[in-house]
């Protein structure tokens, strides 16, 4: 068996002594070390907003196929997997909450229209399918801010 000088023999104790302590200190703290909130977390939290907010009926309609790969108004691509709404006055990334036969959804305004008249939201094909809307429909809608 080799024998290892003073200096790696203790750099090799303070390894394995700080591999052992850091899951410790890790599972004993009440800080996140500076991480952001999980999504647990952020997900209550506006939970909890929509819960307490103001909401008023809207009509709604819904957009996606044929507009997949088309630029948004507020940055990025619609693809089939884009949650948010489009509004023609709520600013870009601003929250809103929707309600729709008992299903709620807090969804960022990604988009601008609809410009159909009477029209409120414009909720892109997984936001409608998060609510289980198929058709133009009139449901609750509450603007939370940022």
């Amino acid at each position: 068996m080799k024998r290892l000088s003073a200096t790696s023999a203790a750099l090799t104790a303070a390894a394995l002594a700080a591999a052992v302590a850091l899951p410790a200190a890790a599972s004993t703290g009440t800080s996140n070390g500076g991480a952001s909130a999980s999504p647990e977390q952020y997900e209550s939290s506006q939970d909890a907003r929509a819960r307490t907010a103001d909401y008023d009926s809207v009509k709604a309609t819904w957009y996606g196929p044929g507009l997949y790969g088309n630029r948004l108004a507020c940055g990025g691509r619609l693809t089939h997997r884009t949650i948010g709404v489009a509004h023609k006055r709520l600013p870009c990334g601003s929250k809103v909450a929707l309600k729709y036969r008992g299903r709620t959804v807090v969804v960022p305004v990604i988009d601008r229209g609809p410009y159909a008249r009477g029209v409120s939201y414009d909720l892109t094909e997984a936001t409608a399918r998060k609510l289980g809307m198929t058709q133009t429909a009139h449901l609750a809608a509450a603007p939370l801010g940022d």
